[in-house]
């Protein structure tokens, strides 16, 4: 695949959502669209967008054996060497007393599985500094489950079955264990609908059927929204039709957004400009430490006896996004060119 600049820029909005979610409080005017929820959605259908065109791509290509084992190596170099390299820090961290508050100390399989999303949906322990990670759980389940799924199916009109049929699994799978079983929905089935939006849309477009679902989205996408604004404006959380809808919803204007970004326009051109683009690329890593790195920043100056009045964090966002530059530029994209041995 050829690289999209406003791609990144949608990362960029996407973990900018995340920051905002966290940074304030949930009553806060600025959080009254749930920016965490809307901005982790919005990754979702990204990833079901690009790993599926990647997957399709592969399709006619190589063999299910040689697809499988070069995805999911190039996987494994994108996520897992920061990802555990936070784990073994906060391991080393501990050993001099340094601790953030985290169930990860105490039920570290779940964290080192990718599993921790399944330990939060028993604990609904949110005050985890570690619970963004759940997404993270839930994205590597994908990347194991969709290759075998994309790849393995014979047929395209079974796999459009397919894409559609785990569009109502999300709701399915929600109404049961959200609104029956009182769960938090962060199990991966939970979710698993939020990437199918994404798949539908490489589809179609794999399919040349592009500006026919442009003409297609010009009604869907003003319903969208009007439902976008209903679920979470005038809807509780215990309220059947958010806990079923807020995910499409918010899943089809991503979907827009991203349909939008694929063509030359103003919309476009604002989503490729220099900083939006910058911050996309080491979006990754900002949702990595983005409740790590300010929190441990002032446990070290209260170490040093250095008194810090910092009350909108301007300083731990400082900290953030020049650890998260460095730690790209150093670490992670060094480790990502090894990705040419997997093309």
């Amino acid at each position: 695949m050829k690289y999209i600049p406003a791609l990144d820029g949608i990362r960029a909005i996407a973990i900018l959502l995340v920051l905002i979610f966290h940074w304030f409080p949930t009553n806060h005017w600025i959080n009254t669209i749930p920016n965490g929820p809307v901005g982790v959605t919005l990754f979702f259908v990204l990833s079901g967008y690009l790993i599926t065109s990647i997957l399709l791509g592969q399709r006619d290509s190589q063999s299910f054996a040689k697809s499988f084992g070069n995805f999911v190596a190039r996987r494994a170099l994108r996520i897992f060497p920061i990802y555990y390299a936070v784990l073994t820090s906060l391991l080393v961290l501990k050993s001099f007393g340094i601790q953030i508050v985290s169930d990860f100390y105490g039920h570290p399989g779940y964290y080192w599985s990718y599993l921790y999303n399944h330990w939060l949906e028993q604990s609904q322990n949110w005050s985890d500094m570690l619970s963004p990670y759940w997404s993270l759980s839930v994205e590597e389940q994908f990347y194991i489950i969709w290759p075998i799924l994309i790849l393995g199916i014979s047929t395209k009109k079974s796999l459009l079955s397919l894409l559609w049929a785990t569009t109502l699994l999300g709701l399915v799978a929600r109404f049961v264990l959200i609104h029956q079983y009182a769960g938090i929905g962060v199990y991966m089935i939970t979710c698993v609908d939020t990437f199918a939006w994404g798949g539908l849309l490489a589809y179609y477009i794999r399919e040349g059927r592009e500006e026919q679902v442009r003409t297609f989205t010009k009604w869907l996408i003003p319903l969208a929204m009007l439902g976008f604004l209903i679920t979470t404006l005038l809807m509780s959380d215990m309220n059947l039709g958010k806990q079923l809808f807020f995910r499409t919803f918010t899943s089809i204007l991503s979907a827009g957004l991203i349909l939008a970004a694929l063509k030359s326009g103003f919309l476009a051109q604002v989503l490729s400009t220099r900083l939006l683009r910058e911050i996309g690329k080491v979006s990754y890593g900002l949702y990595l430490y983005h409740m790590l790195i300010p929190d441990l920043f002032y446990q070290l100056m209260n170490r040093l006896h250095i008194s810090i009045h910092d009350p909108f964090h301007i300083y731990g966002i400082v900290v953030l996004f020049t650890f998260s530059f460095i730690s790209y530029h150093v670490f992670e994209k060094p480790i990502q060119s090894l990705k040419r041995y997997f093309v």
